[in-house]
């Protein structure tokens, strides 16, 4: 089937790139950022901005206004054996009681499951991808929870293929259908499996040109430290901007130590070099993003890769050696 090699072609250019891009932890944030706005569109919640944060390792959590079903198994690994065998489990990956209709009635949840996968395991043999799709158009038929079912389908069907693989932690699907659109909800059969191959291949595509923004981005980063004679903590800034969708003074001064005098005059003399937007706010509340490029051809993306962008730290670069030096 051309639409299962185009997924699969899809998915393995994804971890390839993952596996070799300089600025994979950069990446790595923002899939993590965007994947999740897509399960929540998924789920018909608009979610604000501030329901998402980052921990101090910088790993995505859901705050307080984060009102998206299932969350909790977001990036949570299950086994398959545990998927289709397991059905207590399966609803306490999913978030236990609160996935579903709450405690009176978590007896008929776990039969609706054991129903939902018995109809599972009656299913044909297929790939790993068309089995995802199988899976999670007939959790939406059965829908065992009662609420937040289209969520939990698309993580069940993406633990069940790509999210065994780096390059999804959760909402590739959920993306590439909101790239795609269709009625992925309702749809069944031939219909689901097309609509859900394409949707992974949409939402891995989606990633690459992530990527590759971000990349160009960071070689603009890199001309501008050269430039200047002394970058201080600059790049360190610019490293950590990239990671995150939206920075402020107090996060600037928690990342690198300054004061908040030290991260204002900081983050203005990014914006003053065009390496920062000012998004909202005054003073110490002001946020800052960072302008990501217009997609580029893939030949400049490639001349780019083969140079060395990236072998020193954004945060160590010395313009002793450039001829173009300007004073600061």
């Amino acid at each position: 089937m051309l639409a299962y090699a185009k997924a699969h072609g899809a998915l393995e250019r994804l971890d390839d790139r993952w596996a070799t891009s300089p600025i994979a932890g950069a990446w790595r944030a923002r899939m993590a950022w965007t994947e999740r706005h897509a399960l929540a569109w998924a789920d018909s919640f608009d979610i604000p901005a501030d329901a998402l944060v980052f921990d101090k390792r910088g790993r995505l959590r859901s705050g307080d206004y984060d009102l998206t079903h299932c969350k909790d198994a977001i990036g949570a690994p299950i086994s398959r054996r545990a998927l289709l065998e397991e059905p207590e489990q399966l609803l306490a990956w999913l978030g236990g009681e609160s996935a579903g209709a709450g405690p009176d009635s978590r007896w008929e949840t776990i039969q609706a499951i054991e129903t939902w996968s018995r109809a599972s395991t009656a299913l044909p043999p297929a790939p790993p991808l068309l089995m995802a799709a199988r899976l999670s158009s007939l959790w939406r038929r059965h829908a065992p929870l009662g609420r937040g079912d289209v969520v939990a389908s698309l993580l069940i069907g993406d633990r069940w293929s790509m999210g065994r693989q780096p390059g999804s932690q959760g909402g590739l699907v959920a993306l590439g259908m909101r790239h795609n659109g269709g009625r992925w909800k309702t749809a069944s059969g031939e219909e689901a499996e097309h609509l859900w191959l394409g949707a992974i291949r949409a939402g891995a595509m989606a990633h690459l040109e992530l990527e590759n923004r971000l990349r160009a981005f960071a070689m603009r980063v890199r001309h501008v430290l050269v430039r200047r004679r002394r970058s201080g903590q600059l790049g360190e800034l610019m490293a950590f901007a990239m990671e995150r969708p939206l920075i402020n003074s107090s996060d600037v001064a928690q990342r690198t130590g300054l004061t908040h005098a030290g991260a204002i005059k900081l983050l203005s003399i990014a914006h003053d070099e065009g390496l920062l937007i000012e998004t909202t706010g005054q003073a110490s509340y002001r946020r800052y993003a960072i302008p990501l490029s217009e997609p580029q051809s893939a030949t400049l993306v490639e001349q780019q890769r083969s140079q060395p962008m990236f072998a020193e730290p954004l945060g160590e670069v010395e313009a002793k050696n450039h001829p173009f030096q300007e004073p600061f």
